[in-house]
């Protein structure tokens, strides 16, 4: 019976569609919710904590076999680009990644945003929010604010230039049809 049921995670693994094995992650952990809702902190149901458990193990059994598949992944990787290529590439994306979150962080914190700009967020949706306000910044000039202004709106520029590059792309290479 496990053997199948590793055979079935791998098979759902190996095919880059992980519905059955997420899936099995959420079913068991719906009771958990259902239990655990309303209870108070010290006396959670038995129920639920078994269903939370059960949730945690499946997925933990799933990660296992989805790194195990990534690892024959990354070997492949790594053999087309080389270990230092890959190694720098991943270190970099890191690193650039931080580098705009240092960024945003100083930025927001020497010109007093989002507070004193007349709006307040906590919690999730708050880049959202923060690119619907982001205008504002533009009305005082400085060049903190415009770097701010300029580092809001850089993802959603390259999510606009990546999808207008793919379309040009895909349009270029449809327009050559085969001769009879």
């Amino acid at each position: 019976m496990l053997r199948r049921v590793i055979e079935l995670v791998d098979k759902d693994v190996a095919a880059n569609s992980k519905p059955i094995s997420l899936i099995g992650m959420i079913i068991p952990f719906v009771p958990f919710m259902i239990f655990v809702d309303s209870a108070p902190a010290d006396s959670y149901p038995v129920l639920g904590g078994v269903a939370l458990a059960a949730s945690i193990g499946w997925g933990l059994f799933v990660m296992w076999r989805l790194l195990r598949q990534l690892k024959t992944e990354f070997l492949g990787y790594r053999k087309t680009l080389g270990a230092m290529r890959l190694w720098a590439l991943g270190v970099g994306t890191v690193l650039f990644i931080l580098l705009l979150a240092a960024a945003d962080i100083w930025l927001s914190n020497k010109i007093g945003w989002p507070e004193a700009y007349g709006f307040d967020c906590r919690g999730r949706g708050c880049y959202f929010q923060d690119l619907a306000h982001s205008p504002k910044l533009l009305h005082g000039g400085s060049v903190y604010e415009l770097g701010l202004f300029c580092l809001l709106w850089l993802l959603p520029a390259c999510v606009v230039v990546g999808v207008i590059f793919a379309l040009f792309r895909r349009r270029r290479r449809n327009a050559i049809e085969p001769m009879d």
